[in-house]
């Protein structure tokens, strides 16, 4: 079985020999919350000055943070590393995210020192306070990438224990330590994950304090992974998760060696070798759709769903959702179109397309996605592009997903569609007014940094534009979609 799965993951060259050497106690780290400090400026607590230092010498330009002599807001920097990836169970219900920030990787590759890793820690930490962790999360798990070194900072113990996972890289160096601390934080409610470890007598007491065991795929060899796994299963019996899986292969692979959780965006991506999606239920919301866009009369659409008490219960959940700012409960269709108007109501009745007939727990995580995407490329264009053009904003980003949502290429997902011309030139064909922001918002998902820069000059917009509107959307969908 993993010689056929072989093919699916990245080989890996074998790693050189290890050689032991004699543990040396590092050096106290220094503490960089100065928030219980009264002496200290709250001017000066949030900046790093970097102004007297040579560029190539700035510590923090291992963040991959353009410091070179200026001073920087530390909301801005800790913004603009943060993401946000799902994670779902074999159901695909969503159990949670993966917090971290954008940077954690290229750290991971650049092997900074414990000064640095221990900032980066910090930031990320300060980022989820600062967004508000239970407003965030919605209940979920949060499984946050960290490194020992924040294990013993009163910050982390600001984090509300009772779901986040703290994730771990196993050691060697100081383990015993580090897993004394780490049962410590299990009895205030932490729980934890190691990741990827492999099968070595070290490494069992890490699993074994695990709660979960983690394991990136994406580049990984399956034979050598399933070896691994079965190894590590028959010491200690862990829940499994595959990190880094984009796609229906990597889901279908990962099914086979027996993972429990996936996390990733393969979601997102068509399966046009499966059935369409296009239910009745669907195709009564299209028509509904475009009765609106078309202004329709009241009584006409009210007609159009009098009978289907469960479409109409789903409309008014969502008009009345807090981020409308109601002050009063809409109770029918026409009162919702009393207040709200034909493009407000056509904005909430768009997401009627993510609720099917059946129980659909991909459409639910779809229209998750949908909505951060939405509301995403939304505030970026809202300032560029004006008047009418700004219903479309919107439009395009939560019409972006049908593909996946329907498993049918755009053209045929749309052709039941009446809509503007700049939606349909966005969504067909990558063009037009909405195309850039839309790519912008796609590139924020994947994390794709290079790409968030180049397309974020293209809409002539910063990095801290960017970030606040990628945070902003994160935290208006959970909120929308409660």
């Amino acid at each position: 079985m993993f010689e056929k799965l072989k093919s699916i993951f990245k080989s890996q060259p074998d790693e050189p020999a290890r050689t032991e050497e004699k543990p040396v106690l590092p050096e106290p780290l220094p503490d960089l919350s100065v928030e219980d400090k009264p002496d200290v400026s709250p001017y000066d607590a949030k900046r790093v000055d970097t102004g007297e230092a040579v560029a190539q010498d700035v510590v923090t330009s291992l963040l991959d943070i353009e410091t070179y002599g200026q001073r920087n807001d530390a909301v801005a920097l800790r913004l603009r590393f943060l993401r946000r990836e799902p994670v779902l169970d074999r159901a695909e219900h969503l159990i949670g995210y993966e917090l971290a920030l954008r940077n954690r990787h290229s750290l991971a590759d650049k092997k900074p020192d414990e000064t640095v890793m221990l900032m980066n820690d910090q930031m990320l930490i300060k980022s989820i306070l600062d967004l508000g962790a239970e407003r965030l999360l919605q209940g979920k798990l949060a499984f946050i990438n960290i490194s020992p070194v924040i294990l013993d900072h009163p910050l982390l113990e600001r984090l509300p224990g009772h779901n986040m996972v703290l994730v771990l890289q196993p050691q060697t160096e100081f383990a015993e330590q580090i897993l004394l601390r780490c049962r410590e934080l299990k009895e205030r409610g932490f729980r934890f994950a190691v990741d990827n470890p492999r099968n070595s007598p070290e490494f069992l007491p890490w699993c074994q304090i695990a709660d979960y065991v983690r394991f990136d795929i994406s580049s990984s060899d399956a034979l050598a992974l399933g070896k691994e796994i079965v190894a590590i299963l028959k010491e200690a019996i862990r829940p499994l998760i595959a990190v880094g899986v984009n796609s229906e292969e990597h889901l279908e692979a990962c099914r086979k060696l027996s993972f429990n959780y996936f996390a990733g965006y393969y979601f997102t991506r068509p399966k046009f070798s499966g059935p369409h999606r296009l239910d009745n239920h669907r195709l009564k919301v299209i028509e509904l759709l475009n009765m609106v866009r078309s202004h329709a009369e009241i009584k006409d659409l009210e007609a159009s769903v009098k009978h289907d008490a469960a479409l109409t219960y789903k409309i008014l959940r969502y008009v009345n959702s807090p981020v409308n700012g109601l002050r009063q409960e809409i109770r029918s269709i026409a009162h919702a179109m009393t207040l709200l108007g034909y493009d407000q109501l056509y904005r909430w009745l768009t997401l009627l397309l993510f609720a099917s007939e059946k129980a659909d727990s991909r459409s639910q995580v779809l229209l998750k996605n949908a909505l951060v995407r939405a509301r995403m490329v939304e505030l970026l264009g809202r300032e560029k592009i004006t008047g009418a053009d700004q219903d479309g904003l919107f439009l395009v980003g939560i019409l972006s997903l049908l593909e996946a949502l329907l498993n049918v290429p755009m053209e045929q997902a749309l052709e039941n569609f009446h809509l503007p011309q700049q939606v349909s030139l966005a969504l067909l064909k990558g063009e037009g007014i909405y195309a850039p922001y839309l790519d912008l918002a796609m590139a924020c998902e994947e994390f794709e940094q290079e790409q968030i820069e180049l397309l974020a000059s293209v809409c002539g917009l910063d990095a801290a534009k960017v970030n606040a509107a990628h945070v902003d959307a994160l935290v208006w969908a959970e909120e929308v979609d409660r």
